[in-house]
């Protein structure tokens, strides 16, 4: 599911969580800590023009999230791309679990939508159709819906984006996704290969629908 948010939009009013304080943070190794991933890995992502926001409840790190500036990449789909200027693409953003269901995503989104709107047109984000915590957060940021997106050959592919401003040749040309007619599926825990984190159960059964397995 891809969203967007441009520097025209306005932010939807959240209330004052006490305690939180969110930040930008360059510290390789606190990042690396609490997002659980390689030093080398950080080192690299603020190297190529990645950002790395914390939320911090009284002092404590309860959440955190990346925003990419020029190269990005979708690592439950396998593709890459190249945003175009004034573009940002907001990506692995993670609540840790004793801090979550009080609302820190939405306002750590929206935290990063006040701090970088003077310079980004754009922003975007994705979330796997299966996410419902991540979709619920994203839409009280205040991002709005783009379209469904799903893989097919290999590649990512826009699906049926009727509630978006943006035609299909635009989005196509702003993520490098490759047009087909023929139909996606429905979750990619189901259907995609490179999630790191799959659930062994289809979660198709789950919300008692069929799924569409594309070319998988």
């Amino acid at each position: 599911m891809l969203y967007a948010f441009s520097k025209q939009d306005k932010l939807l009013p959240l209330s004052t969580i006490l305690g939180l304080e969110i930040k930008q943070v360059n510290d390789p190794l606190q990042l690396s800590i609490k997002g659980e991933i390689s030093l080398q890995e950080v080192t690299c992502r603020l190297a190529n023009e990645n950002k790395a926001y914390v939320a911090f409840l009284y002092g404590i790190p309860a959440a955190f999230g990346w925003m990419a500036m020029d190269k990005a990449r979708i690592g439950e789909l396998n593709h890459e791309f190249t945003l175009p200027v004034g573009h940002r693409y907001l990506w692995n953003f993670s609540t840790l679990f004793s801090f979550r269901g009080l609302g820190i995503y939405p306002r750590l989104l929206q935290s990063i939508l006040s701090s970088e709107g003077q310079t980004s047109d754009w922003f975007w984000i994705m979330h796997a159709p299966e996410n419902k915590v991540s979709k619920q957060g994203i839409r009280k940021a205040g991002f709005q819906f783009i379209g469904n997106i799903s893989l097919i050959n290999g590649k990512g592919i826009i699906i049926d984006p009727k509630e978006s401003t943006h035609t299909s040749l635009e989005i196509e040309h702003t993520f490098g996704f490759t047009h087909s007619e023929e139909g996606g599926a429905n979750w990619w825990n189901c259907t995609s290969p490179y999630l790191k984190n799959r659930n062994p159960q289809c979660c198709c059964l789950e919300d008692n629908i069929a799924c569409t397995p594309g070319w998988f």
